[in-house]
């Protein structure tokens, strides 16, 4: 990889292009629904497998984790986001300069680095997709909810509408997250070959505290015997993810491995918002999203531990299944319940 490679979104099946061209400003403001039911969480079975909702009587999360999304960008306007999207004052309003001086002109809500502009609108509907799993609002009456619904998205673009990116626009993003305050950054990207360049981008995180979450990729391989980066990067501050179905089984068509796979999580059938209307999407984008969004409430619940540490404990809370016991590192899946339990509980006996 490098040098002008391409890497790709990892969906499981195909995605249109959005026709939508113009942006509305970028703090468009829209009233807060509260206390209104989220139609189709009663029939998010990945919210139910992973124990959101004993998770969220712990905590819904906190406005001030940052969740990065490094892919086709972020509709930020789509009524499960637009209260999550993290918007800085710094360069508000928008006026044409560098107020800043962070070399990125009127970056509000993050950025797009395919057209090199402020407004990192989606076109393809997965960056969307991703930040809905999670970080979506609770009772808004839309939709479902995302893993931590209370925390932040900072949308970043790297993927063009035809679902490919360069490797350099994705470090850059990544670069640029931690700089900006990430304390998560979403990876659902791979590609074929080792890069260097992309593997220092990802300690450039870790030196920042800073959890990186990968997808282990869509092709049904052991990753001992293949060549998937940034899935097979093995650094303090990363988590690996591949995805299962509602039985806890491997999903179809999942990349596993017990060195390099951190966890698995629900991946299969995930509600999602696409475009104008909600549908199902699998694969281990989802499950990746997924993992991030624990993430994302565990550093809002215990901000005090290191990326390290975070990333220990949730593998030491994963619930053990016999599907994935000799294909994933943690042989289970994502306990969002315990994680939450054992990073509330003082000294975090999980841990010793």
């Amino acid at each position: 990889m490098g040098g002008g490679n391409r890497l790709f979104i990892l969906l499981t099946w195909g995605f249109s292009v959005w026709a939508q061209h113009g942006a509305p400003p970028p703090l468009k403001k829209v009233p807060q629904v509260t206390d209104s039911p989220d139609p189709l969480i009663q029939q998010a079975w990945h919210l139910k497998t992973v124990k959101a909702e004993e998770a969220w009587a712990i905590s819904t999360g906190s406005a001030d984790v940052v969740l990065a999304v490094i892919d086709s960008g972020v509709n930020y306007n789509h009524p499960e986001l637009i209260h999550r999207i993290k918007r800085k004052n710094t360069d508000w309003p928008a006026n044409g300069y560098d107020d800043d001086q962070n070399g990125f002109i009127d970056d509000v809500i993050g950025w797009d680095f395919v057209k090199g502009f402020h407004l990192p609108m989606d076109r393809t509907g997965h960056g969307t997709a991703m930040a809905a799993i999670m970080a979506g609002s609770l009772n808004n009456g839309e939709g479902a909810a995302g893993i931590c619904p209370k925390c932040s998205i900072m949308p970043i673009r790297f993927i063009n509408w035809e679902g490919l990116g360069d490797t350099e626009d994705a470090i850059e993003g990544i670069y640029y997250a931690v700089k900006e305050g990430a304390s998560v950054i979403n990876v659902s990207f791979a590609g074929e070959g080792y890069d260097k360049d992309l593997l220092a981008a990802i300690q450039y995180a870790a030196r920042h505290d800073v959890v990186v979450v990968v997808a282990a990729g869509n092709d049904g391989e052991n990753l001992n015997e293949s060549s998937v980066y940034p899935a097979k990067f093995s650094e303090s501050n990363m988590l690996t993810v591949t995805a299962t179905s509602p039985d806890n089984s491997l999903l179809e068509g999942a990349n596993w491995s017990s060195k390099y796979v951190s966890l698995g999580a629900p991946g299969e059938d995930i509600w999602q918002p696409w475009f104008d209307q909600w549908d199902e999407g699998s694969g281990t984008s989802h499950a990746t999203a997924v993992v991030a969004g624990a993430v994302g409430l565990v550093r809002s619940i215990a901000p005090q531990l290191k990326a390290p540490q975070v990333v220990s404990l949730i593998l030491a809370t994963v619930q053990s299944v016999p599907s994935l016991e000799k294909k994933v590192l943690s042989g289970g899946i994502l306990d969002l319940e315990k994680a939450a339990r054992c990073a509330r509980q003082k000294g975090h006996p999980c841990l010793r």
